[in-house]
């Protein structure tokens, strides 16, 4: 099996998409600037037609991730796996997932040991090395004590604050 089938099966469209960025980023061909987008290295090169999109990408890497993931050739790949019976849809909306042939070639593909291209498309994001790439491609975080989105609700008591202008707590 190649690549982007290994990658379809093991996460869908959007492993193979970060299966064809990877590897380009690791090894210099695409960079990302100061602010997050893409950009290729003046004579880089793709080595299949997925990689080829990806080198015209001037976007962030979500952006890169989500038009990659609906390129063509991902769409051929997901047709052929389920034209050859490894991917199925449980149901006519949803996403095709693995059939008990494509796990049982999937685990047999993960016994072996791998190269780094074949490792990403197996296991996405965990499967890089790079740690600081990891971080790039598994997204922004929040941040820990942030206001939003931490079920503080922004108000803390007076201890908390360091005196009683923190905003809260206090009776009026």
């Amino acid at each position: 099996m190649q690549r982007n089938e290994l990658a379809y099966l093991s996460g869908g469209r959007r492993r193979v998409a970060l299966a064809a960025l990877a590897p380009m980023l690791i090894d210099g061909r695409l960079k990302l600037t100061h602010n997050g987008r893409l950009y290729a290295v003046t004579g880089a090169t793709a080595d299949d037609p997925l990689q080829e999109a990806a080198l015209a990408q001037r976007s962030t890497l979500m952006e890169a991730l989500d038009a990659l993931a609906a390129h063509e050739v991902v769409v051929a790949v997901e047709a052929d796996l389920l034209a050859r019976r490894l991917a199925a849809r449980r149901w006519p909306w949803s996403a095709p997932r693995p059939t008990a042939e494509g796990r049982a070639l999937l685990e047999e593909r993960t016994k072996e040991r791998q190269p780094a291209t074949i490792r990403i498309a197996l296991d996405g994001v965990r499967g890089m090395s790079d740690d600081r790439l990891r971080r790039q491609f598994a997204g922004p975080s929040k941040e820990k004590g942030s206001l939003r989105g931490q079920g503080t609700g922004g108000w803390s008591s007076p201890d908390a604050a360091g005196g009683d202008f923190g905003g809260g707590g206090g009776s009026f």
